[in-house]
């Protein structure tokens, strides 16, 4: 009984959940966001046949806040853009399952009327199952944005979606998961209950309420590999001391001393083994930053993973 329970304590230091986030729904214009609808329930029949629990975001955010350890097989869905192909052929899915969601909602999108968002009407009928999130006003690139302009961007997304849908909104998502730690203090201060990225990273008790990981899922992603990582706890050097002249001079990250050994990744470069030094790893380079969205992972070789991402 004894090591029963030892084994079962064991398990849940490494216990997470994953927050999956799509984009379009049956919509295959735009294959790179795009999830057909057959794709869709693969998913889900995976998730149900395989035992996974899928709780609302507000659930797993609770967890996170009071420190309560999340069993492995846990996942949230998010939905970001408000592209209206949720509505014609997402949301029928998700109602079949009775799986929870939060859309993510740019709001200047739906006020003008674009042709391929929601409409206010449609996202009142959306809530009644599912939670409406910030995705800011005009979807713009953040990190770019003067500080007025970048506060504005957040608080007319807030007003609208309370003005049309009578929601105090509770959560926001970065728009492109492009933000650093100015973005990250500037949207703080509006007193969300969480701020989700788009990193590639699981969620456990011992995550950052305020720069939750989420993994994108299209129809072609590994659903599997997605779900088989787990959380590792990291500290990375800040872009501003890292980044010069769109050049990456310096990768910095401290986690947990145990950690000897992992692999990086930087985008453009591929992956290289490194060796840390009582869970710190620095390396001094000079690297082109080569996209506008640069990803730099640190995996261990259990599978924890943490990413960060580097705007050029």
């Amino acid at each position: 009984m004894v090591i029963f329970i030892l084994l079962l304590l064991s398990h849940r230091v490494y216990g997470d959940a994953k927050i999956l986030v799509f984009h379009r729904f049956d919509d295959h214009r735009y294959p790179s966001t795009n999830i057909s609808n057959q794709r869709l329930r693969e998913v889900f029949e995976y998730l149900k046949d395989n035992g996974y629990q899928v709780l609302s975001l507000e659930e797993l955010v609770n967890q996170v806040e009071e420190g309560t350890p999340i069993d492995d097989r846990t996942v949230a869905f998010t939905i970001d853009d408000g592209y209206k192909s949720f509505y014609e052929n997402g949301l029928e899915i998700f109602k079949e399952y009775n799986y929870p969601f939060t859309i993510f909602i740019n709001s200047k999108a739906i006020n003008y009327k674009y042709g391929d968002f929601l409409t206010w009407e449609q996202l009142k009928e959306i809530s009644r199952y599912g939670s409406i999130g910030s995705h800011s006003y005009g979807h713009k690139h953040l990190t770019k944005l003067p500080l007025e302009e970048l506060k504005s961007e957040v608080q007319r997304s807030i007003d609208d979606i309370y003005n049309n849908l009578g929601i105090k909104v509770k959560f926001f998502s970065y728009p492109y998961g492009e933000y650093d730690n100015r973005v990250k203090e500037v949207v703080k201060s509006f007193g969300f209950k969480a701020i989700f990225n788009q990193n590639l990273g699981a969620v456990s008790e011992q995550s950052d309420l305020f720069d939750l990981d989420r993994i994108a899922i299209g129809e072609d992603s590994n659903l599997k590999l997605n779900l088989s990582y787990k959380y590792l706890k990291v500290k990375w050097l800040d872009q501003a001391e890292a980044v010069e002249d769109d050049r990456l001079l310096k990768v910095e990250v401290r986690t947990s001393p145990d950690i000897e050994k992992a692999q990086l990744y930087i985008s453009g470069y591929g992956w290289r083994k490194v060796e840390l030094e009582e869970g710190t790893l620095s390396l001094d380079l000079d690297l082109s930053l080569k996209y506008s969205r640069n990803r730099v992972f640190l995996k261990t070789y259990d599978n924890r993973i943490a990413s960060q991402i580097i705007v050029k």
